[in-house]
């Protein structure tokens, strides 16, 4: 027998290198961190953990995405900004796009610098529902119905979404702006004067190192309490914080690839499912508030959602 009659027949009988991939075989799927360990590799190992034998899963940093678009991938997974910038930016062939683990304003702008080079990649956003922050409002501090709101030039646009979220839970939104960060002060000394609880939306200019110890203080001193977006504020003397931890996150994001590796289309934007609440109860006492803990307003929050 003929070498070439060899290869020939071990190639129609799937044996030899020439075989194509076998129906039911695991798909491509990337992975890419914006950054190594902490957050970003919880979520990665999260979105490994869902995807289980439905994916071939290979990780790379973004630096290294150059290198994936030689490779035949049915889903790349980028993981943090950075990572969705430079996927957003990228010939990556993959027909399914995901990005996780990002706030909504650095994704839309993201998604606006890509435009013209197709369709951005999906987004599964950090930021919690509106709704979701003022049931929690509502639930936790049902006295106070004032809630004050900073938007900068990254949240500017929520004002009409903030107060429909609040009326439809009896609350009142009164908004500071923030252009710029000299701006702070006096925006934050109004909102103050006028709410009894200040709820902080995700903007970099509002909400940043430079800036939170000023806020902080600033809300314990008027005696209004902080509701945040991080359990870092929360350790820091924020009274409330509603988040989602890498893991859920990663989680969701798994499920969402095993229905879209399935032929489901990914919707172009998806809010958190679980989350956690964290409380600090130190902040709480001295602010004469009677809290239930963090884990027990979750729950109740979650059977709030699940009546609806």
């Amino acid at each position: 027998m003929t070498a070439v009659r060899s290869i020939a027949i071990l190639c129609l009988l799937g044996l030899g290198t020439l075989a194509t991939t076998p129906a039911g075989a695991a798909e491509a799927v990337a992975l890419i961190l914006g950054e190594r360990g902490g957050a970003y590799a919880e979520a990665a190992e999260a979105v490994r953990r869902e995807l289980g034998g439905a994916a071939e899963v290979t990780q790379r940093q973004t630096d290294e995405i150059n290198g994936l678009a030689r490779m035949p991938l049915r889903a790349a997974v980028a993981i943090g900004t950075d990572a969705c910038s430079a996927l957003a930016q990228n010939t990556v062939s993959a027909s399914i796009k995901l990005c996780l683990l990002l706030p909504k304003a650095a994704y839309d702008r993201i998604a606006e610098g890509a435009r013209g080079r197709g369709k951005p990649p999906s987004v599964l956003l950090l930021d919690q529902p509106l709704a979701r922050q003022m049931a929690l409002i509502r639930l936790a501090l049902p006295e106070r119905r004032r809630i004050g709101v900073l938007l900068g030039p990254e949240t500017a646009a929520l004002g009409g979404a903030l107060a429909a979220s609040a009326g439809a839970q009896g609350l009142r939104v009164h908004v500071g702006r923030v252009e710029l960060p000299e701006d702070l002060a006096g925006a934050l000394h109004k909102v103050l004067a006028e709410a009894d609880v200040l709820l902080a939306v995700p903007d970099s200019v509002v909400y940043n190192s430079r800036t939170i110890q000023n806020v902080l203080r600033s809300t314990f001193m008027g005696r209004v309490p902080l509701v945040a977006f991080s359990p870092a504020y929360v350790r820091a003397g924020a009274l409330l914080a509603l988040y989602s931890t890498p893991d859920q996150i990663g989680r969701q994001a798994g499920r969402a690839l095993r229905a879209a590796l399935a032929g489901h289309e990914l919707p172009p934007q998806q809010h958190p499912q679980d989350f956690e609440v964290g409380v600090n109860p130190h902040v709480a006492r001295s602010l004469g508030i009677e809290l239930d803990d963090g884990a027990m307003l979750a729950e109740r929050l979650r059977r709030l959602e699940s009546a609806r």
